[in-house]
């Protein structure tokens, strides 16, 4: 698979993530997508987290680098999203629906920050029409259904 990420040699440190997947074509093997450790380059200050890609075919590994541990964790999670939601037609994760591996579609950082306020609202309108759909269905499913049992109150006893 081609990829234009950097490629890593030594893994940044112990893994802090891992997702396993089947492949269906070929049962009894799978798929490992792992991140590990951002770790501080004592050179520069930055942080790098790699990714490893291991395939029955082959192993890769990556390296992000971002100015701390948390961009640089972030940019690996999107970077492993990526490369898994590339060999989407060859994978299958246990935890998911067919088709979904649990890796959401993201978008580049660097568009413009009206560009990604105006996605940004895009998705807060999608998402609030398909609540509002839900709610709606919820309701409607609780107005047909029959009320539930009266109950009896049992007679008290005198003492």
């Amino acid at each position: 698979m081609h990829t234009r990420l950097p490629r890593g040699t030594e893994p940044s440190g112990p893994t802090v993530a891992e997702r396993r997947f089947e492949l269906p074509d070929s049962p009894g093997r799978h798929a490992v997508i792992r991140v590990r450790k951002p770790t501080r380059d004592p050179r520069t200050g930055n942080y790098r987290c790699s990714v490893e890609w291991i395939r029955p075919e082959e192993r890769e590994l990556f390296e992000l680098w971002g100015i701390d541990s948390a961009q640089a964790l972030q940019l690996a999670l999107r970077a492993a999203g990526d490369l898994v939601n590339a060999a989407a037609e060859k994978l299958r994760w246990v935890g998911g629906e067919a088709g979904y591996l649990g890796f959401p579609k993201t978008y580049p950082e660097h568009l413009p920050k009206v560009l990604l306020q105006k996605l940004e609202r895009l998705i807060d309108r999608e998402l609030s029409a398909h609540t509002q759909k839900l709610a709606a269905a919820h309701k409607q499913h609780q107005r047909q259904r029959p009320p539930p049992p009266a109950r009896t109150k049992r007679p008290t006893r005198a003492t």
